[in-house]
């Protein structure tokens, strides 16, 4: 799409919602950068990220704490985006995270509303952390004020229903008018094998009840919003 428009993709949104992965496209799209460049810095992160590492220390660790570290994710994160922060999306944005302090939804905006004088002040490197910080995968992010958040799949996997809630309860644009493009949140078959992997123990198990409930409440989201 890109090389037949000449530009980046993100200039042609009025309103982009990612969660988790989806959220750091988002952050990078509306900081001016292309879906090629996004693309390629996943090919260039996908061994240093997910380095992999069979050692049984390293096994026992996984029970308790994160499996990767997010160091490489932030150095590479901070190498793109560098100081900027949200408010200098030129796109409105909507990027999910959860609050581990209270439970509840902390949800990252750009200041397209005038309620909205939260978050543009936050760093994108920071936004994007905390969306992507995938339960059993990546530790907690911290923001500047200790608040500790997690990846906004737990709440959003499929962020339409997101996006569409924003469009019209917030922005009051006409119904009639919204056209959503949904990219990421398909439907693919999740297979757990339970009863084969019972030895793998509860690290492998935290994973794979993290997979099916985000996997189960984007189906869910998807139907919602009669895709």
């Amino acid at each position: 799409m890109e090389d037949s428009i000449g530009d980046s993709v993100g200039k042609y949104f009025d309103l982009i919602v990612g969660t988790s992965t989806g959220g750091i496209i988002a952050l990078g799209l509306g900081l001016g950068f292309t879906a090629q460049e996004i693309a390629a810095l996943y090919e260039e992160l996908g061994g240093k990220v997910f380095a992999g590492n069979r050692s049984v220390r390293r096994t026992l660790r996984q029970l308790l704490f994160a499996k990767y570290s997010d160091q490489p994710l932030k150095e590479a994160l901070e190498a793109k985006f560098g100081p900027k922060r949200l408010g200098e999306s030129a796109t409105r944005l909507v990027i999910p995270a959860l609050d581990l302090d209270t439970g509840g939804v902390h949800i990252f905006k750009t200041s397209h509303h005038w309620r909205f004088a939260r978050d543009y002040k936050e760093k994108a490197v920071d936004v994007a952390l905390a969306t992507s910080a995938g339960p059993t995968f990546f530790p907690t992010h911290r923001l500047l004020t200790g608040k500790p958040l997690v990846d906004g799949g737990l709440f959003a996997n499929n962020p339409v229903g997101l996006a569409v809630v924003e469009a019209i309860g917030v922005l009051e644009w006409p119904k009639e008018s919204i056209k959503v493009l949904s990219l990421g949140c398909t439907s693919t078959p999740l297979k757990v094998g339970w009863g084969r992997r019972l030895a793998l123990g509860f690290g492998y198990l935290g994973g794979k009840i993290v997979d099916v409930f985000m996997a189960t409440q984007s189906e869910g989201r998807t139907k919602a919003v009669g895709k």
